[in-house]
């Protein structure tokens, strides 16, 4: 007994995006569909439709349940060619799959596309149809910020008085509450509500802020705020990419003071960056009004490290900063940031993670002079956010400092152990259940088509046998699934786990000959399906030729040549 013949085919198509974009493509291969390998040229395309189509003919048949079950068998066939005939369809098809095809608005798109350059093009299309579905809800979002002083728990724990009590005061010396609402009018004009409460020291105060934004058609964007509450103000924001490595933007600011009786001096901000390099921005900012000041900054990032610096002189603030941000890809961020102010230095050092699928968690610790010892944590959940902030320390004293630093992590560790891991692992075994469900369904479906073409087939196989004759080439027996060859010939085999499939490749047999040059699983082929979903699968076939015996067991994805001389028992 041989082993399937070995031939190396060259993929255009570019296997290196296929894990990605077609594990939820459940349509069956095309070019398994007309019994072809992807390299195939027009001329074999056209030949094996031909072929096909003769093959499905429904006309051959005068059982209505047959001549149905040949029809969609015929479409089948038509469907594939159709979008393999179409350099454009087919193009898309080999880099995107069906999902591709689906999509509207593709330029002309040729194979002789790299396959980076169609993807690119198909998740252009693919944000722009997203971008058109949030275009017809809105789009909630909102904000919680929560201020608590903890300077007694950690003055009390300090204490040097052993008969007092601990009974420390946590006072909330902030809150804030803010809800807002993107509400999209036309593909360019978006417009926004944002309600906020705030309560400071016991006093409260609100406001209402209504945006209008629209997007130009030359790269640019221009947004109207208008804020009415305890400060009133209208601001203007322009944006435009005058090239393609510089950017500038324009805002300006008007507010009303006196009770709204006079309006304040206008404030306005011009800021511009230029990409000095592939990895390398720079950037200046100039504000006039009150607050005046002139910044100029310099950002690398290398998608695994970003460094960013900036200097800032102003009458009432000047500063110099850097800013590190390490990336330890699908555990953490590291960040760490350093300001040298008037008053002395700021130092600020945390760590992000993404606590579950749609949760964000940070922690920062920020030490100065001016405020002490601050812990912030900051939770992203969809479009929600929530900040945080616990004064530990008036002072810079190193208790302070080691527990704001070890009690998030403690604190991580506690709640990943008790409540992420499991959350997470009931949902990884609801996903793994739903995708194990989908797939038995999708099995039993291709199952039903499988048995419904042999039996289709079955009524063409003996017409074949008879033109073929006692010297041509008969599948005596051919079986697919968890096959294996031990070195003594001997075929093993898991009776649940395979299927016969003798019909439809007998049907495929003309001139004593069986080419299917598709390099693909064969559960794709007419007759077939998957009979053990994720497991290692062969097909073997005993064939006769001139009386003779033939037999051979073909790998999975190996193309199958009929008769071979090294198949001779």
């Amino acid at each position: 007994m041989a082993s399937g013949d070995n031939e190396n085919h060259d993929d255009n198509s570019s296997d290196f995006f296929s894990d990605d974009l077609d594990v939820h493509d459940t349509e069956r291969d095309l070019y398994a569909t007309l019994h072809i390998n992807k390299d195939a040229d027009v001329a074999t395309i056209q030949q094996a439709y031909r072929r096909l189509t003769l093959l499905y003919h429904p006309d051959k048949h005068t059982d209505p349940r047959n001549k149905q079950l040949a029809m969609d068998l015929f479409i089948r066939v038509k469907k594939a060619y159709d979008i393999l005939n179409d350099p454009q369809k087919r193009a898309i098809y080999d880099v995107v799959g069906m999902k591709g095809l689906k999509a509207e608005g593709w330029e002309v798109v040729s194979r002789t596309k790299t396959a980076r350059e169609i993807l690119e093009e198909y998740e252009r299309l693919a944000k722009e149809r997203e971008e058109r579905r949030f275009n017809q809800i809105t789009n909630p979002s909102g904000s919680v910020h929560m201020t608590v002083n903890l300077t007694d728990v950690l003055d009390q724990m300090n204490s040097s008085d052993e008969n007092s009590d601990f009974s420390p005061v946590i006072e909330m010396t902030e809150f804030t509450v803010a809800q807002g609402i993107d509400i999209p009018l036309t593909s360019q004009d978006t417009a926004n509500v944002t309600a906020a409460v705030s309560t400071q020291n016991g006093r409260g105060t609100g406001s209402l802020t209504t945006s209008f934004r629209r997007v130009l058609a030359d790269l640019s964007w221009f947004r109207i705020d208008l804020s009415f509450g305890q400060h009133n103000l209208a601001a203007f924001r322009y944006f435009r990419r005058l090239t393609q490595k510089v950017q500038a933007s324009v805002a300006a600011t008007i507010g009303l003071v006196d009770g709204g009786s006079a309006i304040a001096t206008p404030g306005f901000v011009f800021s511009i960056s230029y990409q000095l390099s592939h990895h390398l921005t720079s950037s200046l900012e100039w504000k006039t009004g009150a607050d005046s000041f002139m910044k100029g900054g310099l950002h690398y990032d290398n998608q695994k490290v970003a460094v960013s610096s900036a200097v800032q002189l102003g009458f009432v603030n000047t500063f110099g900063a850097i800013d590190g941000v390490y990336r330890v890809p699908n555990v953490c961020n590291m960040r760490c940031s350093l300001k040298l102010f008037v008053f002395g230095p700021w130092l600020e050092y945390g760590i992000d993670r993404q606590l579950t699928k749609y949760t964000q968690g940070s922690a920062t610790v920020a030490i100065s002079s001016r405020m002490g010892v601050l812990l912030r944590l900051k939770f992203i959940r969809g479009s929600q956010t929530f900040t945080f902030p616990l004064q530990i320390s008036n002072e810079i004293i190193p208790s302070a400092v080691f527990y704001a630093t070890t009690a998030p992590v403690l604190a991580y560790f506690i709640f990943d152990r008790l409540i992420i891991r499991p959350f997470t692992r009931s949902e990884r075994e609801r996903e793994q259940k739903k995708h194990e469900d989908e797939a038995r369904e999708k099995q039993a479906e291709r199952r039903r088509e499988a048995m419904n073409a042999q039996e289709v087939l079955r009524s063409l196989v003996e017409q074949i046998k008879d033109r073929e004759g006692s010297e041509g080439l008969i599948i005596q027996e051919a079986r697919y699934g968890q096959l294996s060859l031990s070195s003594t010939t001997t075929l093993h085999e898991n009776p649940i786990k395979i299927i016969d499939v003798t019909v439809p490749l007998q049907a495929l047999v003309k001139d004593s000959t069986l080419r299917i040059g598709t390099t693909v699983s064969k559960s794709n082929l007419t007759g077939f399906y998957d009979p053990c979903i994720g497991e290692e699968k062969s097909l073997f076939i005993k064939y006769s030729l001139r009386s003779q015996i033939h037999t051979v067991l073909y790998n999975d994805t190996d193309p199958i040549v009929l008769p071979n001389r090294d198949h001779l028992v």
